[in-house]
C-alpha cells in the first residue's frame, strides 16, 4: 500500500511539476517525459533517454526536459551528447544559472576544470554563498596546485555549512602540503570532533604525528582507522612499523608467527606470542601459547607466571594458585609473583598462606607501598592489630599521599569502634587527597556515627550513597535512619545493601525489623518511583509484539535508552540479519531502513512516546495519593495517573491524561533496582496493543551518544 501511495504522489507531483513547462496542448510531448520520468526512478537509463528524446521531439524548446537529458547523458558517461545539448541550452539561455552549473560539471567530467572554474565563478558573481560553487572550487583549485586559492573557497563554504568535516579534511590536508603542519592539525583535529570515523582524515592526522615523531599518537589513530578497516594489511604494517620505532615489540606479532613455522621447537616464541595474545586481551588463545611453551620445556617458570595472571584475572582463584605455586616451585622469584600469589590466597581466606608469600615481596622491595598495604590488610583479617596498624603507616611513611592508607587506618578504627578521634583525623587526610571518594565519606559518616553526631553521620552517608552503589555504605546508611527513629529509611537502606551483596547480618536486620513494618505512602511511592527516576541509560535486548485490528506484527533486537529522550532500536530478522532501525531523538521518531532510507514514524509509534515518558521520569513529579484500595494505592498529577503494590511497592499500571496505558511487569532485581522486564502498550481506543519484553538488561552503563544519530537522508 505505501509503494502504491509513494508512486502515487510522484506521479502526481511529476504532473503539477511539469504543467508549469508544458502546455496543455502538447500532450505527447508530456506523455513521453512522463514515461521517461517513471523509467528514471526506476533506474532505467537508456529508457529514460528514449523516452525524454521522444519528448523533445514533440517540444523542442523544452529547456526542462534537455537538462534531465544532460543529466542523464553525465551519469551514463555519454559526455559528447552532453555537450550537444549543453551548447544548444546555452544559445537559448546563456545567463540560465541551472544551465551554467550544468556546464561546470560537464567540464569536471571532460578533464577541463579551468572551464569548470570559470563557470562556477560566474554563478558566484549572482549568488555568492552558493555552496555547491564554493566546494568545487576548492577541489578544482587543490587538482590544479592553487592550494592556497583553494583553502580561500573552502572557508567560504564553512561560512555557509559550519559543521563539514570533509572540508575540515580538505584544508587541512592543503596546508600540510603548503607545509604548514600547525594549521593542518588544527583543521584535521577539528574534522575528527565532527565525524571520529573520517577515514581520510585519520590517515592524515596520523601522518602529521609522524612527522612530527609522536609516534604514540600517530598509533592511536592508525588503531582507530584498523577498526575502521579492519581487512587493510597496509595499515597493519604502518602499526608495526611505528611500534619497532618505539621499541615496542608488540607489532613483531607477525614476524614471531613467521618464525614459528622455521622454528617450531623453539618454546619462547610460544611464549612471546602468548604475551602478544595476553597483551590482546584473548586470554583463551594466550593460555594455548603458554601451554606449548611448557609444553616445549617444563622447566622454564615464566608461562606459569603468565598462566596465573590470567586466571586471576579469570577469578579462577584454585587455578591461578596452581600456577603460581608451579613457578615458585622451578626457582621464580619475583616479588610480583608472591603478591599475586599472596592476593589468591587472601580471597581463599587463608591469610596466613597469604601473609607468608606477602613477607617475601615485602622482603624484595621494602619500599613498595603496594605490598606493605595489601600485608595491613591481612594482618587486620589475622586480628593482628599491632601489625596492621604498623604497615598502615610504613605505607604513609613510603608515600604520603596514599589516600588509601589513611582511609584504611581511619575506617578500621571507627568499624572497631576505637581511637575515633585519630580515625577522623586520618580520614579527613585521605579526603583532603581525593575529596570525592564515596568511600572515605562514608568512612567519615561511619566516625560520626560511632562519635555518635547522627545529623553530621547522615548528610556524608547520603552523600556517600548518591555516589556509589555500595552494600556496606547503604548499611551504614540503614543504621544511621534507624537510630535516629526512621525504621521505613532503614529498612529501605538494608534491603538495598542486600541487593547489592548478601550479607547474613544485613538479612538478619531486615528480617527482624521488617516483620511489624508499616509502610508509608511516601515510602512506598519512593521505592516504586525508584524503578524508572534512578536510571539514566538501559540497553538490552526487545521483542515487541503489536496486535493493531486484530492481526499481530513482531519485531526484536537490540535496543539503548539514554536520557534525555533517546532511543535506538535495531530490528533484526532471520539469521539476526538486520531488517531497520528506529531512532528517537526529542520525540521525533524515524525509521531507518538498511539502504538508509528515512520514514517518519512520530505520529505513528505512541508507545515509543510513552516509554520516553516514564524511562525519562519527567511524568512522575508532583504526584499525589488520590485514593487506594486493599492492595494498592492510587497516585496522580496532571499528567498521569499510577497503581502501587502495597506489598511489592512497584508501579502496576500507569494512564496517560490522553488515555493510553502501560502495565509493567515481571520485575526483577537489577542491581539496587527493582525493575520491569515486561512492559504492555495500550493506545487511548485500545485498538492497538504493544507488548515489550526487555532481556538482558544493563542500567546505567555509559552509552555512547553518538548511537542516537540520524543518518542523512539517502
Amino acid at each position: 500500500m505505501k509503494k502504491k501511495f509513494v508512486l502515487l504522489f510522484l506521479l502526481t507531483y511529476s504532473l503539477t511539476h511539469s504543467l508549469t513547462f508544458i502546455s496543455a496542448s502538447q500532450s505527447d510531448a508530456y506523455y513521453h517525459y512522463l514515461l521517461g520520468n517513471i523509467a528514471e526512478m526506476k533506474g532505467d537509463l537508456p529508457k529514460a533517454i528514449e523516452e525524454y528524446k521522444k519528448s523533445i521531439l514533440y517540444d523542442i524548446d523544452s529547456v526542462y526536459v534537455k537538462k534531465q537529458l544532460v543529466k542523464i547523458y553525465i551519469l551514463t558517461g555519454d559526455m559528447k551528447a552532453a555537450s550537444e545539448i549543453i551548447s544548444e541550452i546555452s544559445k537559448v539561455t546563456p545567463d540560465d544559472e541551472s544551465t551554467t552549473e550544468l556546464a561546470a560539471e560537464l567540464s569536471i567530467y571532460n578533464k577541463r576544470p579551468e572551464k569548470a572554474i570559470s563557470a562556477y565563478e560566474k554563478i558566484l558573481s549572482t549568488e555568492p554563498a552558493n555552496k555547491k560553487a564554493l566546494y568545487n572550487l576548492g577541489v578544482l583549485y587543490s587538482e590544479t596546485g592553487k592550494y592556497e586559492k583553494a583553502i580561500l573557497y573552502f572557508e567560504k563554504f564553512l561560512q555557509t555549512e559550519p559543521d563539514s568535516p570533509d572540508v575540515y579534511v580538505n584544508i587541512g590536508i592543503l596546508y600540510s602540503k603548503l607545509d604548514r603542519p600547525t594549521e593542518a592539525e588544527l583543521y584535521l583535529k577539528k574534522a575528527a570532533e565532527i565525524d571520529g570515523n573520517s577515514v581520510v582524515g585519520l590517515i592524515a592526522l596520523a601522518g602529521i604525528y609522524e612527522e612530527k615523531k609522536d609516534y604514540t599518537l600517530a598509533i592511536e589513530l592508525y588503531d582507530k582507522l584498523l577498526k575502521i578497516l579492519p581487512d587493510d594489511a597496509e595499515l597493519t604494517m604502518k602499526i608495526a612499523g611505528l611500534y619497532i620505532l618505539q621499541k615496542d615489540y608488540l607489532s613483531v606479532k607477525k614476524y614471531l608467527t613467521a618464525a614459528k613455522e622455521k622454528f617450531p621447537k623453539n618454546h619462547w616464541i610460544d611464549y612471546y606470542l602468548g604475551l602478544l595474545s595476553l597483551e590482546e586481551k584473548d586470554y583463551e588463545t594466550a593460555l594455548k601459547y603458554f601451554d606449548k611453551s611448557i609444553y616445549l620445556n617444563k622447566k622454564s617458570p615464566e608461562p606459569h607466571i603468565q598462566k596465573g595472571y590470567i586466571f586471576t584475572i579469570q577469578e579462577d582463584t584454585k587455578e591461578a594458585v596452581k600456577s603460581f605455586e608451579k613457578a615458585v616451585g622451578l626457582g621464580a622469584e619475583v616479588s610480583d609473583l608472591y603478591f599475586f600469589l599472596a592476593m589468591n590466597y587472601e580471597v581463599l581466606g587463608k591469610y596466613k598462606k597469604s601473609e607468608s608469600y606477602l613477607k617475601k615481596a615485602v622482603t624484595l622491595e621494602p619500599q613498595n607501598s603496594k605490598y606493605r598495604f595489601e600485608l595491613g590488610i591481612v594482618y587486620d583479617k589475622l586480628k593482628k592489630q599491632e601489625l596492621a596498624e604498623k604497615e598502615f603507616f610504613s605505607v604513609i611513611e613510603i608515600d604520603s599521599n596514599s589516600a588509601v592508607a589513611y582511609n584504611y587506618l581511619g575506617y578500621t578504627y571507627a568499624d572497631k569502634n576505637i581511637k575515633l578521634n585519630e580515625a577522623e583525623e586520618l580520614i579527613k587526610k585521605a579526603l583532603e587527597i581525593d575529596a570525592e571518594n564515596p568511600a572515605y565519606i562514608d568512612s567519615l559518616g561511619w566516625v560520626f556515627y560511632r562519635k555518635m553526631q547522627y545529623a553530621e553521620a547522615m548528610t556524608l552517608l547520603k552523600k556517600a550513597s548518591k555516589k556509589l552503589d555500595d552494600a556496606v555504605i547503604f548499611d551504614h546508611l540503614g543504621d544511621c535512619y534507624f537510630t535516629l527513629g526512621d525504621k521505613e529509611k532503614a529498612v529501605d537502606s538494608w534491603e538495598t545493601s542486600f541487593s547489592i551483596e548478601k550479607n547474613k547480618a544485613v538479612k538478619k536486620k531486615i528480617k527482624k525489623h521488617r516483620r511489624n513494618l508499616k509502610w508509608s505512602k511516601d515510602i512506598i511511592k519512593l521505592r516504586a518511583m525508584r524503578s524508572f527516576k534512578e536510571i539514566q541509560d538501559i540497553s538490552g535486548f526487545v521483542s515487541a509484539n503489536t496486535i493493531y485490528k486484530n492481526e499481530g506484527y513482531g519485531v526484536n533486537g537490540p535496543f539503548f535508552f539514554k536520557k534525555p529522550k533517546q532511543l535506538r532500536f535495531e530490528i533484526l530478522g532471520l539469521f539476526s540479519i538486520p531488517h531497520g532501525l528506529i531512532l528517537m531523538r526529542q520525540g521525533t521518531i524515524v525509521y531507518i531502513t538498511p539502504e538508509k532510507k528515512i520514514y517518519n514514524l512520530t505520529d505513528d509509534f505512541f508507545w515509543v512516546k510513552d516509554i520516553f515518558s516514564i524511562f525519562d521520569a519527567e511524568c512522575f513529579d508532583g504526584l499525589d495519593n488520590v485514593s487506594e484500595g486493599k492492595n494498592f494505592y492510587i497516585f496522580k498529577n496532571d499528567l498521569i495517573e499510577i497503581k502501587v503494590d502495597k506489598k511489592e511497592h512497584t508501579v502496576s499500571e500507569i494512564k496517560f491524561v490522553n488515555g493510553s496505558v502501560i502495565i509493567p511487569a515481571d520485575y526483577k532485581l537489577l542491581g539496587k533496582i527493582k525493575f520491569p522486564h515486561k512492559l504492555n502498550f495500550i493506545s487511548s481506543g485500545g485498538d492497538i496493543k504493544t507488548t515489550l519484553i526487555l532481556k538482558k538488561l544493563n542500567l546505567n552503563k555509559n552509552i555512547k551518544i553518538d548511537l542516537f544519530n540520524v543518518p542523512e537522508a539517502q
